[in-house]
C-alpha cells in the first residue's frame, strides 16, 4: 500500500509539528536554544541545515509582531527562503503565538522538501500485521494472569498437546521469544549461561558508572513466569536427527567443590538457537588480552579497569611536571573500533573524566589535562550505519570534545603500554590508497570493539547441515522462516536460528547484526510456534488448512482468528527498521528516526540525547528498570559518578 506523495506529505509534517508542539521540554528546546541543533536531511547529501531565527532587540525597541507574521506567510509561499537568524530573545518569541509557531514550522517545512516521497513509501502491512500481532500478544499476557498468581493450572490434556522448545540464550531474541511465547502451549526450557537479559545499548553507561548494571537487567526467570525451566550452563553439542542437545552445567561454588559440573542431554521438537556473536579478535597479537563490551560481566571488568587507570596515573612515583607524559600514558584510553558501541564508550569516557576531574569535587582533579580518549577505526567515516550528515557530526562533535579520532586506521598488535598501528596513505587528488603508513600510540587501556565471529556451538551446528548453509562469515544462512536447510527434509522447522547467529536475507543483503533485528525475530519466531503453524512444509501452514493435516496442536479458535487475518499461511519474517541512536557524550547524541525505508527526521545536538534517553527509557524490559535508570541518571549527575572498586 502506497500512499499519495502530496497526501504523505501533508501527514510527515502534521505528525512531525504535533511532535514539537505537545512535548515542552522539545518545544522549549526548540524555541529557547534553537541555534545549537541541527536539522539533518535524511537524503545522501552532506549538506546541513542550520535552523536559526534572530530578534534584533538590542536597542528595545518596539518590534511589530505583525512584521514577522508577514515574514513568516512569505516564507509559506516560497518567496522567502533565507532564515539565517539566531534567536536571543526567548521572551518575545514565547509572547507571539506565530514566532513559536515559525521557530519549529521553519525546520519541519525544510525537513519535508528534502524528501522524494514517490520514491519512499511507509510500509503499512507491516505495520497493520504488528498492531494485531500486539493486541494478540496482549490478549496471550492476560491469559497468562491467572496461571502466574496459582489460580489456573495447565490441564493434563492441554500438557499432552504442549510442544517442548529449547531456546538457547537469553540476549535480544530469547528474551523476545520468551516474552511472547504462549507457555500453554509450549513447553519452554531456556538454557544460558547468563541468567539474566542486558539491555545492551546501555554497557558503555554502565561501565563508566553512569548507570548500575542490575538497573538494566532482568533475570530469565522473572520474563515470563510459565517458563518450565532455566538451565545455568551452555550447548556443547547437537544431534539433529535425534532431536537432542547436550548441556555443559556451569561450574558453581569453585571455592567450595572441586567437582566437575555434569552435562546433560535435553530433547526437543524445536530448538531456538539464540547463541549470538563474540568479538573478532584473531590476526591481532595482544587482542586477546584487551578488554570487550558485550556482556555484564564485560562492563563490570571494564569499570574496575577504568578505576584502576586513574588510580595507577595518579601514584606518587609519577607526581610532578616531569612525569606529566607517563601521567598521560597511563591515563590513555584506545577504543578500537568506530561503529556505535565504541562510539558510545567515547562519549561515556568523556563524560567520566569531566566528571572525576572537577577541580575540588572529582575524585581526581590533578589529572585535568591527563586523560586522553582515542577512537580507531579502519574505515573512512564513523559509525557507518548511519546516513553521511550524521556520520560527520560524529567525527566533529567528539573532535569538538577532545576525543582523538583516528580513521583509515587498523591496530595490528596491542602490548604492555602501547599500540601499533597501521594508517592508509590517501591520495588527495584521486582519494585512492598510496601506501601505509606504521606507528606507535602510548596507552593505559585498550577495548576491543570492532568485528564479530560465530560462537563454537555454530560451528558444531553447520557440522549436521548441508554445506548450504554454511554462510562465507560463519553464521548460518536461513529461509524467510528463519529454518536452516536440512539434509532430511522430515526435520526442516526442528532449528529454528536467528539473532547474529543467522545470516537471513532481506533484498541484496543480510540483515544487519543488531539487537533491533533480533529482538523482533525472537517475536516472531515465539508467534510462529504459539499459533502451531506446521514448519515441514513451505510455506508454513496452520493445521486442518489444505496445506496441512489436523493434529493434536490444532486450535479452531485461533486457526479462525488467523485465518480471518489472512495468516493460515505463516508470514514471511519482514524487518521493521525504526531508526539508529547513538549517544556521543556532553549531553550530545545522533538520532536517525525511520518507519522501514521511510525517514522521518535525523537529528545531533542535545534535542537527540533528549530523544536517545527517552527511547532507552521506555525501552527497558520492565517498570522497575524505568525507575532503577532514571535514579541512576539522576544520581550521576547530582553527586556524580562513583570511582568505588571493590
Amino acid at each position: 500500500m502506497v500512499m499519495h506523495p502530496s497526501v504523505l506529505r501533508v501527514f510527515v509534517t502534521t505528525a512531525l509539528l504535533l511532535l514539537l508542539h505537545s512535548p515542552p521540554l522539545l518545544t522549549d528546546a526548540f524555541c529557547a536554544r534553537i541555534s545549537r541543533q541541527r536539522l539533518l536531511p535524511t537524503s545522501k547529501s552532506s549538506q546541513l541545515t542550520q535552523i536559526q531565527l534572530y530578534v534584533d532587540n538590542s536597542e528595545r525597541e518596539e518590534q511589530p509582531h505583525s512584521v514577522w507574521y508577514n515574514r513568516y506567510k512569505e516564507y509559506l509561499s516560497d518567496t522567502l527562503d533565507d532564515y539565517d537568524f539566531v534567536l536571543n530573545d526567548k521572551e518575545l518569541i514565547e509572547s507571539d503565538p506565530a514566532l513559536n509557531l515559525l521557530s519549529s514550522e521553519v525546520g519541519v517545512k525544510d525537513f519535508t522538501k528534502q524528501i522524494d516521497l514517490s520514491k519512499e513509501s511507509i510500509p503499512f502491512s507491516v505495520l497493520s500485521e504488528r498492531t494485531f500481532d500486539t493486541i494478540e500478544d496482549i490478549f496471550q499476557h492476560l491469559q497468562r494472569i491467572p496461571y502466574e498468581n496459582g489460580s489456573a493450572e495447565i490441564t493434563p490434556e492441554e500438557e499432552l498437546t504442549r510442544k517442548t522448545v529449547v531456546v538457547l540464550g537469553s540476549g535480544w531474541g530469547a528474551h523476545a521469544l520468551m516474552k511472547v511465547a504462549n507457555c500453554n502451549k509450549l513447553r519452554i526450557i531456556v538454557v544460558s549461561p547468563s541468567n539474566h537479559f542486558v539491555f545492551t545499548p546501555m554497557l558503555a553507561s554502565a561501565a563508566t558508572g553512569t548507570v548500575e548494571y542490575r538497573s538494566m537487567t532482568e533475570a530469565v526467570r522473572s520474563a515470563n513466569g510459565m517458563i518450565e525451566e532455566y538451565i545455568e550452563g551452555k550447548a556443547v553439542g547437537v544431534d539433529v536427527n535425534k532431536r537432542t542437545v547436550t548441556v555443559r552445567l556451569n561450574s558453581l561454588l569453585d571455592e567450595y567443590r572441586e567437582v566437575e559440573p555434569p552435562e546433560l542431554e535435553l530433547q526437543y521438537d524445536h530448538l531456538v538457537v539464540a547463541v549470538g556473536c563474540k568479538v573478532d579478535d584473531k590476526g591481532v597479537p595482544g587482542a586477546s588480552k584487551s578488554l570487550r563490551l558485550k556482556s555484564c560481566d564485560d562492563a563490570r571488568k571494564l569499570r574496575t579497569a577504568i578505576g584502576e587507570c586513574f588510580e595507577y596515573a595518579s601514584r606518587p612515583d609519577v607526581s610532578g611536571a616531569e612525569h606529566d607524559e607517563e601521567r598521560t600514558r597511563r591515563g590513555t584510553f584506545l577504543i578500537v573500533g568506530g561503529g556505535p558501541t565504541g562510539v558510545e564508550l567515547a562519549g561515556e569516557l568523556y563524560d567520566l573524566a569531566e566528571d572525576i576531574t572537577r577541580p575540588h569535587k572529582g575524585s581526581y582533579p590533578r589529572l585535568r589535562n591527563n586523560v586522553k580518549v582515542v577512537l580507531c577505526h579502519s574505515g573512512p567515516s564513523l559509525v557507518p550505519q548511519f546516513e553521511q550528515p550524521l556520520r560527520e557530526e560524529a567525527l566533529k562533535s567528539l573532535k569538538k570534545k577532545g576525543v582523538e579520532v583516528i580513521l583509515n586506521t587498523r591496530v595490528t598488535e596491542l602490548k604492555d603500554g602501547y599500540a601499533k598501528l597501521s594508517t592508509k596513505k590517501i591520495d588527495d587528488a584521486t582519494g585512492e590508497e598510496t601506501g601505509r603508513f606504521e606507528s606507535e600510540l602510548p596507552i593505559g587501556l585498550s577495548v576491543w570493539c570492532a568485528g564479530t565471529a560465530p560462537v563454537s556451538f555454530v560451528s558444531q551446528l553447520l557440522d549436521q547441515l548441508p554445506e548450504s548453509a554454511r554462510n562465507a562469515d560463519g553464521r548460518i544462512k536461513v529461509d524467510k522462516w528463519l529454518r536452516p536447510p536440512m539434509k532430511d527434509p522430515s526435520l526442516l522447522g526442528s532449528v529454528l536460528v536467528l539473532g547474529d547467529a543467522a545470516a537471513c536475507v532481506d533484498g541484496d543483503d543480510f540483515l544487519p547484526q543488531t539487537a533491533q533485528v533480533a529482538g523482533q525475530q525472537g517475536a516472531y519466531v515465539a508467534r510462529m510456534l504459539s499459533r502451531g503453524y506446521d514448519l515441514e512444509i513451505t510455506p508454513p501452514a496452520l493445521p486442518c488448512t489444505p496445506l496441512s493435516p489436523c493434529d493434536i496442536f490444532y486450535d479452531p479458535l485461533l486457526t479462525e482468528w488467523l485465518k480471518l487475518r489472512g495468516l493460515d499461511v505463516a508470514s514471511k519474517f519482514s524487518f521493521l527498521n525504526l531508526g539508529l541512536l547513538a549517544y556521543l557524550g556532553g549531553g550530545e547524541a545522533l538520532s536517525q528516526v525511520q518507519v522501514g525505508e521511510f525517514p522521518l527526521f535525523a537529528y545531533s545536538g542535545s534535542v537527540a540525547f533528549v530523544l536517545w534517553r527517552s527511547v532507552y527509557l521506555v525501552k527497558q524490559v520492565a517498570t522497575k528498570n524505568r525507575i532503577l535508570v532514571t535514579f541512576d541518571w539522576f544520581k550521576s549527575n547530582v553527586f556524580g559518578r562513583d570511582m568505588t572498586r571493590f
